[in-house]
């Protein structure tokens, strides 16, 4: 960006008026014929620095022009320099903007004078030398800066002054098309351009810093006060409105081209929606969403949008700034190449009307949709799990097809397997959210820890990790079963008969009770972790990855050990939560595993006979009829 011929840089220096010391410039100069050059440029310095003080020394000599009229003139200062104000139009953190004539030109123009309590914290010469460098940007799209000074204590600029609406009042009015949005993107690319090829980063790319001219809808970005130079951008505090600052600023880093670029890509996405992608009360809040990745996806936000427009946006909002587009031409070039026919066609500014916003009976419509899906959704879910535990119990307990359970007993079981993993999962989710906000306070501190993990997937290849996932899921999955085989291996000597094949823990007492109930909390957790994955990794995943329909087949086969975990964990369920009458048959211990009407069907425990014997409660061979009545509560 800088320009690298020495002499061109030393005769911009001497346009203005900055100190140079010659003896050292001579001292750099190789032979005769660019001693004598330096020697002529000395002499034009010393001409050009007579002009400046001759030209200070009349301004200083000339009379005040007579003030002017009260109707329509701001109380306080009524005049600066050779300014006369004539009314507020504008104020912010920093400054205030009026409009004002310039009695030279008799023309009117914009004045932003800056506050006196922020021109006393900064050093006048030094921005009246920012002035001087921001008016060489010439260009249709950015205001044209016409002079800086200081008079009573106050600094200030002046400007053109555009007649029009500012963005952010274009936005109150309704969202704007993707065709609107991408025209104005288009025009800052032009505007931000020239500003880069300058040497400066603007630093506040917001929907009130752009204007609208009413003289045919040229599009203007406007104020440079947070601008800087290349070479000045360090690392430290952040500078500009916070919620268009890219991730790297909020975090101490310096302003560069992709920070700009990003800014711009938040604006499109601010113009189409009316909302930001990343939302928060405070720098602290915005640094977390950021680190936590929580970003509204332009798709959510406006399904309606073409795929083209949606994808330069979000390019242009990458968190990473390699991953942005790494100039205004490009981020120009993708708007030119992606814009919807209509736009790209179109050579003059297209009207900006309001979308229309969605009927509320279709909007209402489609919300009962969603509601209705997720609820059968759940039903079916609750259905599944149900059948499959009420399955896994009469098949291996050989129950006799008169006592099989019905779709009823399936949504009651079912719904008593699923909700344990919800409960534990909303106490994962509650943890989940206490530690957040033990890192919104910790800041940066903890940020030190998180980051290098956070970069180090982040420069991993994306189907690397969505591999990782499932892979390791399935590897602790494997660890698990064999931890806990003594589950399986007991269910299979129950079906196989006693005593022969003896459980190795029996199976409708509390010891099984004790190992299921350690699988299960395996259960709960590796699913929680492989579904937060999913709903917090895969987006960004998908969005990095060469090969899309590799990290989404990953995806599903994450969902698909989710699934398969829960269901190892739900079929034992009925052996070890449910508790089963004992009573006394033939004298020996049995228990009733199911009834119908007046009659039970009982598993007696030493028997070797997989047929399940069926008694009434009259039997004879109830030798202690009150056990069983109390126990079942009859």
């Amino acid at each position: 960006m800088t320009e690298s011929n020495p002499l061109s840089i030393l005769s911009a220096s001497i346009a203005d008026g900055d100190a140079i010391d010659w003896d050292e410039v001579r001292a750099l100069a190789g032979d005769d014929d660019i001693q004598q050059l330096l020697e002529h440029l000395r002499v034009v310095a010393g001409v050009a620095e007579v002009h400046r003080t001759q030209f200070a020394e009349t301004l200083a000599a000339t009379p005040e022009p007579p003030a002017a009229p009260a109707i329509g003139i701001p109380e306080g200062p009524q005049r600066w320099g050779h300014l006369i104000l004539v009314r507020k139009i504008g104020e912010g953190a920093f400054g205030e903007v009026y409009e004002a004539l310039d009695t030279w030109l008799d023309h009117p123009r914009a004045l932003k004078l800056l506050r006196p309590e922020v021109a006393n914290r900064t050093s006048a010469p030094q921005i009246l030398h920012e002035a001087r460098k921001l008016v060489r940007v010439r260009h249709p799209n950015v205001v044209m800066v016409h002079g800086a000074d200081s008079h009573d204590g106050r600094v200030g600029f002046w400007m053109d002054l555009i007649e029009g609406q500012t963005l952010e009042q274009r936005v109150r009015e309704g969202r704007l098309s993707a065709g609107e949005a991408a025209y104005i993107g288009k025009e800052l690319c032009r505007a931000l351009a020239a500003v880069h090829q300058a040497n400066i980063v603007h630093r506040d790319v917001k929907a009130q810093n752009v204007m609208r001219a009413s003289d045919g809808g040229r599009i203007i970005l406007m104020d440079f006060g947070a601008g800087e130079f290349f070479n000045a951008t360090a690392p430290g505090r952040p500078h500009g409105t916070p919620l268009y600052l890219a991730p790297e600023l909020i975090t101490g880093g310096a302003a560069t081209v992709q920070s700009d670029i990003y800014a711009l890509g938040v604006l499109l996405f601010y113009l189409v929606t009316g909302r930001f992608p990343v939302e928060g009360a405070s720098l602290t809040d915005l640094a977390l969403a950021h680190a936590q990745r929580a970003r509204r996806h332009l798709r959510d936000a406006r399904p309606d949008l073409p795929d083209s427009f949606v994808s330069v946006v979000e390019r242009a909002i990458d968190r990473e700034p390699a991953r942005r587009f790494q100039s205004a031409g490009d981020f120009h070039a993708a708007l030119e190449e992606r814009d919807t026919a209509t736009a790209a066609a179109t050579t003059t500014p297209t009207p900006l009307l309001p979308i229309p916003a969605p009927a509320p009976p279709h909007s209402e419509v489609s919300s009962l949709l969603k509601t209705l899906v997720a609820g059968l959704g759940g039903l079916l879910t609750i259905l599944i799990l149900g059948a499959i535990s009420c399955r896994t119990f009469e098949v291996v307990m050989n129950v006799r097809p008169q006592f099989l359970a019905g779709p009823a007993d399936y949504l009651v079981l079912g719904y008593k397997a699923l909700l344990p993993f919800v409960l534990e999962w909303l106490v994962f989710i509650a943890v989940l959210l206490l530690l957040a906000g033990v890192r919104s306070l910790l800041g940066r501190r903890l940020d030190r820890l998180i980051g290098p993990v956070e970069r180090f997937f982040e420069r991993t290849s994306p189907i690397t990790v969505a591999t990782l996932i499932p892979m390791l899921g399935t590897v602790w999955w494997v660890i698990e079963a064999w931890r806990h085989w003594l589950i399986v291996t007991s269910l299979g000597a129950i079906h196989l008969g006693q005593p022969l094949n003896p459980p190795k823990v029996p199976i409708l007492d509390g010891a099984f009770a004790d190992h299921q109930y350690g699988y299960s909390q395996f259960a709960t957790v590796l699913s929680f972790i492989v579904l937060f994955a999913v709903w917090r990794w895969w987006p960004s995943l998908e969005r990095r990855a060469a090969d899309v329909g590799a990290v989404r087949r990953m995806k599903y086969a994450s969902l698909v050990l989710v699934g398969a975990v829960m269901i190892s964990a739900v079929m034992p369920r009925r052996f070890a939560m449910e508790r089963f009458p004992v009573v006394l048959y033939k004298k020996q211990q049995s228990y009733v595993i199911a009834t119908r009407g007046p009659e039970l069907l009982l598993y007696v425990g030493d028997s070797i006979d997989k047929v399940r014997p069926i008694v009434t409660t009259d039997d004879e061979d109830f030798k202690d009829l009150n056990l069983l009545l109390n126990l079942t509560g009859r």
